[in-house]
């Protein structure tokens, strides 16, 4: 009889883990997969002319198991790592964009290019420069994040 119930037992353990196992690796395996493949780590803040630097440019890999990444959301979040204050009267604005990331046709590889022009968003009022750290993330349409990633210290110059 005890060893009829630790067989029982035994039995049940055994497909508990491999339920979870299951599910472990049919969530992973929709989750994409993003990386930073390079980024503009100096931009010119007060550039008019176009002549220098004056966008961070950032080129991402993905790849995605389920090619689900279309028609989903990429988000960019700004940290601003300056050891002054900001002067008074002037503001950084919203620190977290969201972009919607077209349809790729279903496919499960890729890369793609995000910018963001110095004046505006990166640009402050300031006459110092101004040192942020970004973190990346893509959303598939139905709320499964990527991992996120991280950038280098990009420096925004001003004169």
């Amino acid at each position: 009889m005890v060893n009829m119930k630790l067989g029982y037992l035994l039995i049940f353990a055994f497909f508990t883990v491999l339920g979870i196992y299951a599910c472990v690796k049919s969530s992973t395996s929709k989750k994409a997969q993003l990386s930073l493949e390079s980024i503009t780590k100096v931009v010119n803040g007060n550039d008019t002319t176009g002549q220098d630097v004056d966008s961070m440019t950032a080129l991402f890999k993905f790849t995605n198991s389920g090619g689900s990444l279309g028609n989903g959301t990429f988000v960019s979040i700004r940290t601003r790592i300056n050891q002054l204050t900001l002067p008074q009267g002037d503001t950084v604005g919203a620190d977290t964009l969201y972009s919607t990331i077209p349809d790729f046709g279903g496919v499960s590889k890729g890369e793609f290019k995000y910018v963001l022009d110095a004046q505006g968003y990166l640009s402050q009022n300031s006459t110092a420069n101004d040192t942020f750290v970004f973190k990346f993330y893509a959303m598939t349409p139905y709320s499964i994040a990527s991992y996120t990633v991280t950038s280098p210290p990009l420096v925004i110059t001003k004169p």
